[in-house]
């Protein structure tokens, strides 16, 4: 049998990311939405189980015994309604079987490649983000709408050359879900702005913390590879998601590497370019949190609730924002250590 190893590999990328986001909403007793994950599993999990079963010589180091039995007990589990027992076998079973054959795949073929149309198409999409934003606005600043058009022509149709970015520090590396996580320069070294695993796990749980359905609209700093404003926007489809960046280079990594790049095309999200955070601060500037606990949440003067979120390990690589602090309540505590 000659698999089709690219479409297992794409499967299994949806695939790692639905059984994450059911384990953690069976742990928070969200079982209704969990059951949805699993009902939207359940052929991905019969296509790449037949595979690895039926073509031995390429999947040669995935037990067969163990795929049997996995497949078992996840059947048995879901007739008897035992959803911490399904919740289980889906953490330490079907996730590290999926992690298992991406592994394998990783290791025998070549996927991480730039194709350079896609790139420019993505690029263009960012730039029309950018100029929907001057034109739909009509509270800018003189200040804020001169920013916001030199951030709009800034070097975003210079050639983009992946390698140069690798010897600033920057580095795509695929983890064991399929997806690409990103290291980024810090202080001479660099620091990895999110997971090196299960990169859907580390997202959506983020974007859990930051949902609440009383909220209009949210405003973001920190980019990366935009899992977390992805989850975010899953949970919250309806509301609109400005996100703030200020590292050119990682807006350009995700244009070049994350695929489709699907967030530039959502309607109710919002990717702005913002070299000094001075488009932030603007945003922010006197305003101040209703709430308590860190939740930075404020009252717009049309009555709109805003929610101010803070993609941290962006942040620490950020020129940093005054106005962004009341996000991070423990920010002073966790640099000290």
């Amino acid at each position: 049998m000659q698999t089709d190893v690219r479409k297992i590999y794409e499967i299994n990328k949806k695939l790692v990311g639905a059984v994450d986001r059911a384990v953690c909403l069976f742990r928070i007793g969200r079982y209704d939405k969990a059951l949805k994950w699993v009902a939207d599993t359940a052929d991905d999990i019969n296509i790449v189980a037949d595979a690895v079963m039926q073509d031995r010589e390429y999947f040669d180091n995935v037990s067969t015994g163990f795929v049997e039995g996995m497949l078992s007990s996840i059947v048995e589990a879901t007739v008897a309604k035992d959803y911490c027992l399904l919740a289980d076998i889906y953490e330490m079973q079907l996730s590290t079987f999926v992690c298992g054959v991406q592994e394998l795949i990783l290791g025998r073929e070549q996927f991480l490649e730039f194709d350079n149309n896609r790139y420019r198409e993505n690029i263009t999409h960012l730039k029309s983000v950018l100029r929907e934003m001057i034109e739909e606005r009509d509270d800018l600043t003189v200040d804020e709408q001169k920013r916001f058009r030199v951030n709009l022509n800034a070097k975003l149709d210079d050639m983009f050359d992946p390698a140069e970015l690798l010897k600033r520090g920057f580095n795509l590396e695929f983890t064991s879900s399929g997806l690409m996580t990103m290291a980024a320069p810090y202080k001479g070294g660099r620091i990895y702005l999110h997971s090196n695993g299960r990169v859907i796990n580390e997202s959506f749980q983020l974007a859990l913390n930051w949902y609440d359905p009383m909220v209009d609209e949210y405003v973001i700093y920190g980019f990366g590879m935009g899992y977390h404003i992805e989850e975010l926007h899953g949970l919250a489809p309806a509301k609109r998601i400005v996100v703030y960046e200020s590292d050119l280079d990682v807006l350009k990594l995700y244009c070049a590497f994350r695929g489709d790049a699907s967030l530039l095309t959502e309607e109710n999200v919002f990717i702005i370019y913002d070299r000094d955070m001075k488009l932030i601060s603007a945003k922010l500037k006197g305003t101040a949190p209703q709430t308590e606990d860190s939740k930075y949440i404020y009252v717009a003067e049309d009555g709109r609730i805003i929610k101010v979120c803070v993609h941290y390990p962006s942040y620490r690589r950020s020129p940093g924002c005054r106005e962004l602090d009341a996000a991070l309540p423990w920010k002073d505590t966790v640099e000290s250590c």
